[in-house]
C-alpha cells in the first residue's frame, strides 16, 4: 500500500495535518497475515488515542465486531451504488471509514479484514494497534470486554483518531 496515494478525510487535507499523519502511518507497517497481499500501519496505543477512542465510542461514532462492520459496509455500498447509477452522482474517493484491529487475531480474522479492505477501498482504511483484544475492549468500552476490531464510521471520529495517532507522547 502506497500511503502517498491515500486520500485522507478532506478536513485533514485542508488543515495541513494529512502529510504528518501519512509520515507516522508509514513508519511501521505489518502484513495482515503471512500470505496476505496487504500491509497496514502498526500504531502505538497512546493516551491521546485512548481518549479519542473512548469519546468516539461514547458518541456512538464507532461500531465493533467483524460481522456488524461487514453488514454496515455492505449496506453503505448499496447506497453508494444507488447514488452512482440511479442519480449519476459522484461519490468520494477518499478515506471515510477507519478500521482499527487488535494484534492478537487469528489468521482467518485477518484474512477477513483484508477482504473487507479490498472490497471497500478507497473509503476504508485500516491500522493495527499494538494492543490485544482485552486491552482494546477496555479502552473502547471502559469495561472488561474483548474487542478485536472497530470501525470509526463518522468523519469527525475518523479525523480525530488519525490526528491522535500522530501525537508524540513523552
Amino acid at each position: 500500500m502506497n500511503l502517498s496515494d491515500v486520500k485522507l478525510p478532506r478536513e485533514l487535507e485542508t488543515d495541513g495535518t494529512a502529510e504528518a499523519i501519512r509520515r507516522v502511518l508509514e513508519t511501521r507497517t505489518i502484513k495482515l497475515w503471512p500470505d496476505g497481499d496487504l500491509s497496514i500501519p502498526m500504531i502505538t496505543m497512546g493516551e491521546a488515542l485512548k481518549k479519542v477512542l473512548r469519546r468516539a465510542s461514547m458518541n456512538s461514532q464507532v461500531r465493533w465486531g467483524l460481522e456488524a462492520i461487514s453488514h454496515k459496509l455492505k449496506e453503505e455500498e448499496k447506497g453508494i451504488s444507488n447514488l452512482r447509477e440511479g442519480r449519476g452522482l459522484p461519490t468520494g474517493n477518499r478515506v471515510s471509514r477507519l478500521l482499527l484491529v487488535s494484534n492478537d487475531g487469528a489468521e482467518r480474522f485477518y484474512r477477513s479484514i483484508e477482504h473487507l479492505l479490498k472490497a471497500h477501498t478507497p473509503r476504508l482504511f485500516a491500522c493495527m494497534l499494538d494492543i490485544d483484544g482485552n486491552g482494546f475492549g477496555s479502552v473502547v468500552t471502559g469495561k472488561d470486554q474483548q474487542i478485536k476490531v472497530i470501525m470509526a464510521e463518522h468523519k469527525v471520529a475518523v479525523a480525530d483518531i488519525l490526528r491522535a495517532i500522530c501525537i508524540k507522547e513523552t
